[in-house]
């Protein structure tokens, strides 16, 4: 989509950008459609069947968020640096990224 009067630099900055917010909310709706029933099988383990103490199983809920966190905060990283990557590809300041 371009409007009147705008250079095609824009128009490229703004399809990236575009298609960086699509690829970063698929990225949440992927990570919590699996971190979402890995924790509700966990806590219907250690709660509702009582496979697992609730004193140590309560630790490995602790873990899993803590892993999920660290994986999405190292997978949105990734996502940054591509954006801004493309980003200055698409204006045309490092093709060489």
């Amino acid at each position: 989509m371009s409007y009147a009067g705008e250079s095609s630099i824009e128009a490229r900055v703004r399809a990236v950008n575009a298609d960086f917010g699509r690829r970063q909310t698929r990225l949440f709706v992927t990570f919590a459609l699996i971190e979402g029933p890995v924790l509700l099988l966990l806590a219907v383990a250690i709660y509702g069947f009582e496979l697992i103490d609730p004193e140590i199983g309560i630790w490995f809920i602790v873990a899993v968020a803590v892993i999920g966190g660290f994986l999405m905060s190292m997978l949105l990283m990734r996502l940054m640096q591509a954006r801004v990557r493309a980003v200055a590809q698409a204006k045309g300041e490092n093709p060489l990224f």
